[in-house]
């Protein structure tokens, strides 16, 4: 069977737009969480934080934000991550025909670039039709594009694929890689997701009530919501014997997933955790892993009531009373939500872990629900440094889809 090792990995997050800048925060839990600055904050009511990114001051390649400019802001994150996933993974641009694809998760697309062309239309053109530059503009806005242009500026001659599952987009799209190399059908895909900052999407989980007012605390007794971010990040998934035959540093290898839709409710998750619970366990049976071998859970942990009640029922339906000594990470208490980003940011930090042998912890979260009924570990022990060998990784969505990853520390054997 071919196994699908990780050999690069790219990010552009409201952390910092540099793998190892971002691994250093994460590890120092610094939180990239703000001050409302890209929507006017009065229109929110005190609900005035969020995640942004910066990627003018971050990331120096002017030629590569050139190129994308008139695309959305996805299209140009997503660009930038991939090119410092193809550097760490020893590649630039491909000029030989090749069957190297690349799949993009997203929850937003390309809307910032509609929201562009509105503020333009009641700023300036007002009751005339757009003009031709507008609408031109209006062109970029296709969902296909977050992957067709970027194949074609990196010269992929494999799929390019979007993949629009919401908020476990990147997940998805990291999945469905692992299942085309394990086939056969590519020997490299770049997957992962983007999402851009909106005033739809800001202005959604306001009206839902779904948004904290100071911090994210996953799984605590006193959490009050999530908070609203962006980003990008792309894992290089390479078959082994391509990797291993051009000398490619390894990071980690996929060892399963699980796919599952719990279809409960369009915003809601089942409260049962049902589809979470099927998920985690194709995925557990798809890595022919012991899940007592399991390091620790990289939670979807949002912060809100309902996801975190019905992610610790899931992981109590799957891991029993062992639960009481699961360690259970939530990076969105330093990252925000990031959308389709979110669980691609949380793929890199999964891989990032195995690769060092180091644990993220959690921020903001000091004391966990006593309506849990269980006692999981929210801070790292000196028990599992040094010992990362398995990494469950969760991504949730609304309309219920889910989806999970098996992370491992490579072993050349």
């Amino acid at each position: 069977m071919k196994r699908i090792v990780i050999t690069g990995m790219g990010v552009v997050s409201p952390l910092a737009c540099e793998k190892e800048a971002f691994w250093e925060k994460i590890l120092n839990g610094e939180s990239g969480v703000g001050d409302l600055t890209k929507l006017e904050p009065s229109n929110y009511k005190g609900v005035t934080r969020a995640a942004e990114v910066d990627l003018e001051k971050d990331y120096k390649n002017t030629e590569l934000l050139e190129h994308f400019k008139p695309y959305g802001k996805a299209v140009t994150y997503a660009a930038a991550a991939i090119d410092m996933g193809l550097k760490d993974a020893g590649f630039e641009k491909f000029t030989k025909k090749n069957n190297y694809g690349v799949i993009l998760g997203t929850t937003n697309g390309n809307q910032d670039i509609v929201e562009r062309i509105v503020d333009q239309w009641n700023l300036e053109m007002k009751h005339e039709d757009l003009s031709s530059e507008a609408a031109k503009t209006l062109t970029y806005f296709r969902p296909v594009e977050l992957s067709a242009s970027i194949a074609k500026y990196y010269n992929l001659g494999g799929t390019n694929m979007v993949i629009p599952t919401a908020c476990a987009a990147g997940n998805y799209a990291i999945g469905t890689a692992y299942s085309m190399i394990r086939e056969g059908r590519s020997s490299l895909i770049i997957a992962g997701g983007a999402d851009p900052f909106t005033r739809s999407c800001y202005t959604v989980f306001y009206r839902l009530g779904a948004m904290s007012k100071d911090n994210c605390k996953p799984f605590d007794q006193n959490r009050n919501g999530m908070i609203v971010g962006e980003g990008a990040a792309v894992l290089v998934l390479e078959e082994l014997e391509h990797a291993l035959a051009r000398g490619a540093k390894i990071y980690g290898e996929i060892k399963g997933y699980g796919l599952a839709c719990d279809a409960y409710d369009p915003t809601a998750p089942d409260p049962e955790g049902s589809g979470a619970t099927l998920s985690m366990n194709n995925a557990i049976k798809s890595s022919n892993i012991d899940r007592k071998n399991i390091t620790y859970v990289s939670a979807h942990g949002t912060g809100t009531k309902a996801n975190d009640s019905h992610e610790v029922n899931a992981m109590r339906n799957v891991f029993g009373e062992e639960i009481d000594s699961l360690y259970v990470n939530g990076i969105k208490s330093m990252l925000g939500h990031c959308m389709g980003a979110a669980s691609a940011l949380e793929a890199v930090t999964a891989t990032l872990s195995l690769h060092h042998q180091k644990v993220p912890r959690n921020r903001h979260t000091e004391k966990i629900d006593e309506a849990f009924n269980t006692h999981f570990h929210i801070q790292p022990s000196s028990e599992i440094e040094n010992k990362v060998d398995h990494v469950l990784s969760n991504s949730f969505a609304f309309g219920g889809n889910i989806c999970s990853v098996i992370f491992s520390k490579y072993d050349s054997k």
